[in-house]
């Protein structure tokens, strides 16, 4: 609960299919304020810290605290999701769910609808989420087939005066879980939003741009159609007098809609809304850091193996004749591209994670370790103590068969593997030509000395 607000009650009807809050801010004796936000994130998908290891990228928990808290410090301010938190359905995606949120928790969310990735982790699993969490799922369109759990149909708000009534969609087409029971979006908005009475009505969607903008014009009575995943973030637009607009992609921005109060305070309209990049530049919330070191230690517990984490492409992991010899057994016949591996970061990647204290989560294993959940490759800290770096069938692939046969020649052209770990997200800076020459090696290099000037993120 945040300093701005205080609940005094709350009640959820049959089936926890309706929840009422109220929330008075600054006092029962203050003026109502003229002006409130509401402020939604969506598609964090998994991204607790932010996307990529670069240090000037955008999103984390952390960074969105202190966000959301600077806005309350200029107005109320609600915060919602609107779905899509999830990245898997794995043990491993499920703890990492679980923090992230924990996290939202304490940033005080009010509603979490159910995007694509959280339907696909079923009734069961959602419900204990919401039961060790406090999660307040919220689902317009969706029921339990069995009726065993209903997430809440549509929250009510109460700032100062203004009852804000939030409801949730998802697109039907996305539901591949048999346990869930789908409404036509429009007809179950409607229905709920004539449950109660409200003066301020806002959607959650988990639509594309398209759906977005028909599910507004669709709606007219509405004050906003918040959604994504579209792909990128969309900037507010409108629909008639709906605004419209979308926060995605892997929590990088947030959405900021202000809603203003006539000088009567009996009517309420759109005000100024906005994207807000969640940057580099922001403070990290020291409750958010304590949150995800409490995550890094629970994976310590876990130290998940590489086949239980869903990371694992079956292409790779299963395929005859595909196993990790280890880096060891190319020195033998390739002392001079060795000495190269040992003077370049690659032969260091796993101390970067250490020092991050992030070595046992599986997400950044991936492209730390040699060879992650390939047969004889890496599998988890406690098993493959031998396989943490960046090793050379990390670019040459698993080489088993070729250390045993030369003749035999190592399975991928190391040229096309970069862009695996070197993407935008972890390496936006990377340009072949240029970071080849750090490494160079191989029959007719002219093999380099180090380049202490390349740095971590370059490598």
């Amino acid at each position: 609960m945040t300093s701005h607000s205080k609940l005094v009650h709350s009640l959820i009807g049959t089936g926890g299919s309706f929840l009422c809050l109220t929330l008075m801010f600054g006092g029962c004796h203050r003026q109502q304020p003229t002006s409130f936000g509401l402020i939604f994130s969506g598609d964090t998908a998994g991204w607790i810290t932010p996307c990529g290891c670069a240090s000037n990228q955008s999103g984390g928990l952390a960074r969105r605290q202190t966000l959301i808290d600077t806005q309350r410090e200029q107005r109320p301010t609600i915060y919602v999701d609107v779905g899509g938190s999830a990245s898997g359905t794995s043990e491993y995606h499920q703890v990492k769910l679980e923090s992230i949120l924990r996290g939202m928790m304490l940033m005080d969310l009010r509603a979490h609808n159910l995007g694509k990735t959280e339907t696909d982790l079923g009734p069961d699993v959602l419900q204990r989420l919401a039961e060790s969490t406090g999660t307040p799922w919220l689902s317009t369109n969706l029921s339990t087939k069995d009726g065993s759990w209903t997430p809440t149909r549509i929250l009510v708000e109460e700032v100062g005066g203004c009852r804000v009534g939030i409801v949730g969609v998802i697109d039907p087409q996305l539901i591949h879980n048999d346990a869930w029971s789908v409404q036509d979006p429009v007809s179950a908005v409607v229905a709920a939003l004539d449950q109660v009475e409200t003066d301020v009505r806002i959607v959650l969607a988990y639509m594309d741009q398209g759906q977005l903008q028909s599910l507004a014009a669709a709606l007219p009575e509405v004050h906003a159609v918040l959604g994504g995943p579209t792909g990128q973030s969309m900037s507010p637009n409108e629909i008639g007098e709906v605004v419209v607009m979308s926060a995605t992609n892997k929590g990088k921005y947030v959405g900021e809609l202000v809603i203003d109060a006539s000088s009567d305070a009996q009517s309420y309209r759109t005000g100024d809304s906005r994207l807000i990049e969640v940057s580099s530049e922001m403070d990290e919330s020291a409750a958010q850091v304590a949150n995800l070191n409490a995550y890094y230690k629970r994976l310590s517990v876990l130290d998940f193996p590489a086949d239980e984490t869903g990371l694992v492409s079956s292409l790779t992991s299963h395929r005859e004749g595909f196993a990790i010899a280890g880096s060891n057994r190319c020195a033998t016949c390739h002392p001079p591209d060795d000495s190269v591996w040992h003077r370049s970061r690659h032969a260091h990647a796993w101390d970067v994670l250490v020092a991050k204290s992030a070595q046992f989560d599986p997400s950044c294993q991936q492209c730390h370790t040699t060879g992650y959940g390939i047969e004889a490759g890496f599998q988890n800290v406690a098993s493959s103590p031998d396989h943490v770096h960046v090793g050379c069938e990390n670019c040459h692939g698993p080489s088993h068969e070729h250390v045993n046969n030369p003749k035999v020649k190592t399975p991928w052209v190391a040229a096309q593997q970069c862009v695996r770990c070197h993407d935008r997200e972890n390496s936006p800076l990377f340009q072949y030509d240029s970071y080849w020459s750090k490494i160079v090696h191989g029959v007719g290099a002219d093999l380099p000395g180090n380049d202490s000037n390349l740095s971590e993120v370059e490598l």
